[in-house]
């Protein structure tokens, strides 16, 4: 029973991350969200009524310090 389940999932001691595809799939997920993020702020803005895009560049002004 003991050595019925351990022949039922292989050891993996050996097993070794691939640190490289690791991190560049990070950076790029990261970048992805990032761009798309900045992308939706950007259409927020844009479809915002005239009088709230004016209350909102005037914070982002205010905000750039």
């Amino acid at each position: 029973s003991a050595t019925e389940s351990q022949s039922m999932f292989p050891d993996q001691s050996d097993f070794e991350y691939d640190y490289e595809t690791l991190r560049t799939t990070g950076v790029i997920i990261g970048v992805i969200l990032f761009v798309s993020g900045i992308l939706i702020a950007l259409t927020l803005i844009q479809q915002a009524p005239r009088y709230q895009r004016q209350r909102v560049s005037s914070l982002v002004c205010v905000n750039r310090f």
